[in-house]
């Protein structure tokens, strides 16, 4: 039976990032915005979709071998942002500041994906945490504001010292998240 999976860091332990998201929440709470509830916030690496049985078992082999050497390290979430765009937003984020240390382990998982015949993003990764997405707005001009003075402001630092493997279960609510494997990094 297949799962749909996916590989992130985890971040909804961490005071300093939901005291900003609550903060954000708080003051767009007029808005039509369907907020990720605290708990799950995450920072997706890959999104593998639909995986049966025999992938996962060779994903997370490949992983743990791969991953066992790595070292923990600090993230910066800086910024917020829209995608795709003001004219018509759709998901609100927070940002992630480039690092070495980040990229270094998108390619290990990149590295990952192309020893196990797993698809590779077709696009660049782009670090981001989604909080919420967007219905409708009601007040344009105050989430623009809102949105100002968050759009360079450093939040938080998070040291990463593990990855999950989750599983995604879709449900009316909202989807539901399971750990199936944890990754400790040194």
């Amino acid at each position: 039976m297949s799962k749909r999976i996916f590989l992130a860091i985890p971040v909804s332990r961490n005071d300093g990032l939901i005291r900003h998201y609550k903060t954000i929440r708080n003051l767009l709470q007029g808005e039509k915005i369907k907020w990720v509830k605290p708990e799950k916030l995450h920072l997706t690496l890959h999104f593998f979709g639909d995986t049966g049985e025999e992938d996962m078992s060779r994903l997370h082999r490949l992983l743990s071998t791969r991953l066992e050497d790595l070292t923990g390290f600090d993230l910066t979430f800086c910024g917020a942002g829209v995608f795709p765009g003001l004219h018509k937003p759709r998901v609100f984020w927070i940002g992630v500041t480039p690092s070495e240390a980040l990229n270094a382990l998108v390619q290990v998982v990149e590295e990952v994906l192309i020893k196990g015949d797993f698809d590779v993003p077709d696009k660049p990764f782009s670090p981001h945490l989604t909080i919420g997405r967007i219905r409708r707005l009601d007040d344009r001009q105050h989430f623009v504001r809102i949105l100002g003075e968050y759009r360079e402001k450093e939040i938080t630092r998070l040291t990463v010292q593990e990855l999950h493997l989750y599983e995604s279960i879709l449900k009316p609510g909202g989807p539901e998240y399971h750990v199936l494997y944890r990754y400790e990094l040194k």
